[in-house]
């Protein structure tokens, strides 16, 4: 049962709510004005506050911005009889655990707060938290890499053995595997760190502009080239020039950068005067280039000597003992940004994070756990919380036998498509694969046998897939 503190200034109402939810075998204080809520819950731990919004000296919406002012965490229900959109909006930016109407009849509020008080419990429970905090420097640091996994320390060593060298380095990884955080480890660590570290998407600029990006202009080159402009190659000299998504440079430009690789010098548009430049270059993508050469979209000149240094990012679902530190790392960027006290995450939370497989990476880990963040209203993070970009964009298929499970198959080519997953049959294949697993085992028990069965496999294959993906 629950421990909740009543405020409200009505003393017959509160009492009416006082006895129907002792009855039921809570335990209720009541306190009738507000200003006195916030130095009580610094002292006493409460389950869940219900709170009338209309009172005087202090209102239930200034009780509730007083406890963000301290830092007080407690799920609390604003009680109102007067309901506004303005009232909803504020109690929600407020963090309120939750916004109930009140009805004239008490215990028709009383069955409303029933599912409310369950799920402030469940909110509360300290057993089955999870305490996640990550050794890594303060999120007031701004971004670090981070990992103690062997596949993320092969990845630090390498950064170490060349992070001096003035030679092109290639990162390759999957979308949200952090290469642009690489590649600003390996500028940090570097002689160039005093430097200017330039960075490019080569995606995110069309192909008309591009090439002014990174060469710059004269006046008078192109229509509305009113001054003089330099590009991103010059703005690095000294220092390190990182492009990301090389993969996506058009044909004619990747001719132009490597000669810049090659002789170290940068001609702007609408100018025929080399200008000199001391530039380190870093690229990255996500794309096959060995297959892009074969196609003939990429220069096979320009990759030898991109290459040099090879570095591969592995993603998120090749590290799950870096999982909890991300989380944590994660959790407490999201309080500092929020101005929130730190959360912890249940364990079945925890578990759900860990099923998952992450085809967005580490950029998509730390958007679940902002939003989670965000919408979670009391001390722990819940499974329900989690909301997966992924499993939006594969949506539920409807029931009707083959043809709907058809409907869910194309959402799956769909997303993969959508997402430019590569190779595309790989990425399906194991989604697929793995899901039939985990689904088998899951309404199994964890039968490895009886799963076997079920799927027409051998038990030592469904052992030797479970490793693969990392099931239990």
């Amino acid at each position: 049962m629950a421990r909740i503190l009543l405020i409200d200034d009505d003393d017959n109402w509160s009492l009416l709510v006082r006895e129907e939810l002792e009855a039921l075998g809570h335990a209720v204080d009541w306190l009738e004005q507000a200003r006195k809520g916030p130095d009580l819950l610094t002292r006493t731990r409460y389950d869940l506050v219900l709170l009338d919004n209309v009172m005087p000296e202090m209102t239930g919406i200034e009780f509730l911005e007083a406890l963000r002012e301290q830092g007080i965490e407690v799920p609390v229900v604003l009680l109102t009889g007067h309901s506004t959109s303005e009232t909803a909006i504020q109690a929600t930016r407020l963090h309120a655990f939750d916004y109930v109407i009140k009805p004239d009849d008490v215990q028709l509020l009383v069955a409303k707060l029933g599912p409310v008080i369950a799920k402030a419990l469940e909110t509360t429970q300290a057993a089955g938290g999870v305490e996640v905090r990550s050794e890594a420097p303060p999120p007031a640091a701004g971004l670090v890499l981070l990992g103690k996994s062997k596949a993320m320390v092969e990845v630090f060593k390498r950064i170490g053995q060349f992070a001096d060298s003035a030679d092109p380095v290639l990162i390759l990884g999957e979308t949200g595997t952090g290469k642009e955080l690489v590649a600003r480890a390996f500028h940090t660590n570097s002689r160039r760190k005093g430097k200017p570290f330039v960075a490019l998407n080569c995606t995110a600029i069309n192909e008309g502009t591009l090439e002014s990006e990174l060469f710059g202009h004269e006046p008078g080159a192109f229509t509305g080239a009113d001054k003089l402009r330099k590009g991103k190659i010059e703005y690095a000299h000294g220092g390190t020039l990182f492009l990301d998504e090389i993969g996506d440079m058009p044909l004619n430009l990747q001719a132009k950068l490597l000669r810049v690789i090659e002789y170290q010098e940068v001609e702007r548009l609408g100018s025929n005067e080399p200008i000199k430049v001391n530039v380190r270059l870093l690229s990255a993508t996500h794309r096959d280039l060995e297959q892009m050469i074969k196609d003939g979209r990429f220069r096979q000149d320009l990759y030898f000597r991109l290459n040099r240094v090879t570095l591969r990012l592995p993603p998120l679902r090749e590290r799950p003992d870096d999982l909890m530190e991300l989380v944590g790392f994660f959790l407490a960027r999201a309080a500092e940004a929020a101005n929130r006290p730190h959360k912890t995450i249940a364990a079945a939370a925890l578990e759900r994070l860990r099923a998952h497989h992450w085809p967005g990476n580490i950029r998509e880990l730390q958007g679940v756990v902002f939003r989670a963040f965000g919408v979670c209203r009391g001390p722990q993070i819940l499974p329900e919380h989690l909301e997966f970009p992924a499993d939006r964009a594969l949506g539920t298929a409807p029931a009707g036998g083959e043809d709907a499970a058809g409907v869910g198959l194309r959402a799956a080519i769909d997303w993969a498509w959508a997402t430019d997953q590569r190779p595309l049959w790989d990425t399906l294949h194991d989604l697929l694969e793995r899901e039939l697993l985990k689904a088998a085992l899951t309404r199994l028990n964890g039968n490895q046998t009886e799963a076997a069965d079920r799927l027409g496999m051998a038990r030592g294959t469904v052992i030797k897939r479970m490793q693969k993906y990392g099931l239990k």
